[in-house]
């Protein structure tokens, strides 16, 4: 009999034990990565542009993401020379080569 008790107070303790585990939620996408991704579609152009501070990241209609780095003081000015992001005062613009930056829209 003592036996029996000690069978069913072990399984009630197991089964106390299981009932307390919570697994561990899955990561939301986005979340741990410091420089999240932004889309914007500027005169017909998509970009995707993550600011990464001293530099932004910029794909142009999904193609490989080149690096652009910050030039100037305030570090709203993004180039290679080649193409041209432009973030100021919460609007992004776009230039390939010497053409005039075009606006764009998203984010």
């Amino acid at each position: 009999m003592r036996t029996f008790f000690c069978s069913i107070i072990g399984a009630f303790a197991i089964w106390m034990l299981a009932a307390c585990h919570h697994p561990t939620p899955s990561p939301s996408i986005g979340v741990g990565n410091p420089y999240p991704v932004s889309s914007y579609v500027c005169d017909g152009t998509r970009l995707a542009v993550r600011l990464m501070g001293e530099s932004a990241s910029v794909s142009v209609d999904g193609a490989a993401a080149v690096d652009l780095p910050a030039i100037g003081q305030s570090g709203t000015t993004f180039s290679n020379g080649r193409q041209t992001l432009i973030v100021e005062q919460g609007r992004t613009s776009w230039a390939v080569g010497r053409a005039m930056p075009v606006a764009c829209t998203g984010g």
